[in-house]
This record gives structure tokens, C-alpha cells and sequence, in this order.
């Protein structure tokens, strides 16, 4: 996860919710310029061969699914 707030909004919200994956300061905006990200939240998923595809908006279990579906598909 990217985000571009202040450090401590970050800490706070990954520790509210629980999050366990990896976070990082993009307070430049490099990462979301990089990916293409106007604003959060988004989505982008890279498969085996670098191709990504960004979902702007939130998703939900059963929105994401079909995503993650596709690239652990691929890498089987």
C-alpha cells in the first residue's frame, strides 16, 4: 500500500485496521505517478509478465477475488 498522507495518519489507520501487508510513505507521489494512481483508493495488480491493471475505487472480498484469481492463474 502507497500512501501520500502524514506518516502518523498512516501508522494510525494500518494499525486500526490491522493491516499486515506492506506499506510505504509516498509522500512525493512517485509510486502513484509511477502505477498511474490519480488518488486512493486503487487497485493495481501486476501479473507474471508486468502487465498491470489498475482499479480505481474501492473492492471488496468478493470484487477482488477475480483479480487475484487471474494472476495466480497465470503464474501457475
Amino acid at each position: 500500500m502507497a500512501w501520500n498522507g502524514s506518516p502518523e495518519y498512516m501508522i494510525d489507520f494500518i494499525d486500526r485496521h490491522g493491516l499486515s501487508f506492506p506499506s510505504i510513505d509516498d509522500r512525493t507521489g512517485a509510486v502513484f505517478a509511477r502505477y498511474g494512481v490519480p488518488f486512493q483508493p486503487a487497485w493495481v495488480f501486476i501479473d507474471e509478465a508486468g502487465q498491470r491493471t489498475r482499479v480505481q475505487g474501492s473492492l471488496d472480498a468478493a470484487s477482488l477475488t477475480p483479480y487475484v484469481e487471474q494472476i495466480v492463474g497465470e503464474a501457475s
